[in-house]
């Protein structure tokens, strides 16, 4: 994990210059655009290259970014910041980078293709169902960061994203679909059709529900976006206070069956990397473990009295962002024994609940929570009538507490972080109609 030399050049030159605190971040990489849309078909590719320098000495510091490699004759901002710490080097675990990080980019030819044949599969599902746009973007990237405290890594990076629009020929609401892989190549041309056309079947064809208890099925999207909504109680020191609001007498905030994880070297995933934003070495972290609350996810300078709680937990998206705290693969953890077709086929009488239908609203503090969400009733284990308009809502704890079992169809999106859940059978929560 060694860097150019230049790098090295440009802290030793801020050190002479009067700042012993100094960080440099370098980053350059490569992406391919591919839109299909009204305009017919777009493709694109960019090339950059850029750096960002974190300066400081014992009374002030600055930031300063710019494209190409850093200079050390550079004409640096004022500096007007507080002052800045920096880690040290610390061991970093063995760490081999993805065979498909070698992976050539997607072809234009390649991109299109499976976009025009993800058209005519949605087509094939529901027909008369439109894409109306697509598009496709993948990258890869290498980063190269070094500091004054002798700290020096550098890694590859790769990933791609997939936005769509679809609507029915029914008309009625048309729906939007963001996704993302490692590469291209892992996206399922045949699965996305079929999301896309059930969620546009319930957009046609549904009705609300009448107010109602019972067993209801989340599907990975719902439990993507409940877990997104509790963040704060897993990120920084505040965590752990928020969360005991939550705790039952056993002092647990959860049913065995909640197991919280972050793992910055998830297999695999989106943002799979040996180090963080600040070159501190990343590992998976258990938050909640089998319902009992165990951490909040902490850098190294917010935990400095346990430096073995601190993990790699710093986001950098790219060159021009300040390094802030965050998730880089935050999940539910799965049970690879159990379908979500068994789930589903255990419901007697209850919902299957297969979206979210717009922003909720939770409230920690209040342990309240309202879920606009969509989805079916269930008779048999089987779906009976197509349900909208509904709002899932109750007590968070009671949300937490109910969950009697979890599937294995772990699912990703892209939120603040990758955002992952599998399907969670729960009672103890409530659907209603959703008044506007």
């Amino acid at each position: 994990m060694t860097v150019s030399e230049d790098l090295r050049d440009l802290l030793q030159h801020l050190r002479e210059t009067g700042f012993p605190t100094a960080e440099v971040y370098c980053k350059r990489g490569r992406s391919k655009r591919f839109e299909l849309g009204p305009q017919g078909r777009l493709a694109s590719s960019c090339q950059e290259e850029g750096w960002a320098l974190r300066v400081g000495n014992a009374r002030s510091s600055f930031f300063a970014t710019g494209t190409g490699r850093p200079r050390p004759a550079g004409a640096w901002p004022p500096p007007d910041g507080q002052p800045i710490e920096l880690p040290g080097p610390r061991p970093i675990p063995a760490w081999r980078a993805p065979a498909d990080l070698d992976a050539p980019l997607v072809v234009e030819s390649e991109a299109f293709a499976f976009l025009e044949g993800l058209e005519q599969e949605l087509e094939g599902e529901l027909p008369g169902a439109r894409l109306l746009r697509a598009v496709l973007e993948e990258g890869t990237s290498e980063t190269e960061l070094a500091n004054s405290q002798e700290l020096e890594v550098s890694f590859r990076s790769r990933g791609a994203s997939l936005y769509l629009e679809t609507a029915s020929a029914a008309g009625g609401e048309g729906l939007s679909f963001h996704l993302a892989e490692r590469e291209v190549r892992r996206f399922n041309p045949v699965a996305l059709a079929r999301l896309m056309a059930n969620r546009l079947h319930l957009t046609r064809g549904g009705e609300p529900p009448q107010r109602d208890r019972g067993e209801i099925l989340l599907a990975p999207p719902v439990g993507i976006r409940i877990l997104a909504a509790l963040q704060p109680l897993f990120l920084g020191p505040k965590g752990s206070e928020r969360a005991k609001a939550l705790r039952d007498r056993r002092g647990s905030i959860g049913s065995p069956c909640l197991t919280v994880v972050d793992d910055g070297r998830l297999p695999g995933g989106v943002l799979e990397a040996p180090v963080d934003g600040e070159g501190f070495p990343t590992r998976a972290v258990v938050l909640v473990e089998e319902g009992r609350y165990r951490q909040s996810l902490l850098t190294w300078w917010q935990d400095r009295s346990s430096p073995s709680r601190a993990s790699g937990c710093v986001r950098r998206p790219s060159w021009r962002d300040v390094p802030r705290p965050g998730f880089s693969h935050l999940y539910l953890k799965p049970d690879g024994s159990v379908s979500a077709g068994s789930l589903l086929e255990a419901v007697a009488r209850g919902y299957y609940l297969v979206d979210v239908a717009g922003p909720g609203q939770f409230d920690l503090e209040e342990d309240r929570f309202r879920l606009p969400v969509s989805g079916f009733a269930l008779r048999q284990g089987k779906p009976a009538t197509p349900v909208v308009g509904a709002l899932l809502c109750g007590s968070v704890s009671a949300l937490l507490q109910g969950i009697q079992a979890v599937a294995r169809d772990l699912t990703f999106r892209p939120l603040d972080g990758m955002i992952g859940s599998p399907s969670l059978l729960v009672t103890g929560v409530e659907l209603r109609r959703h008044s506007s």
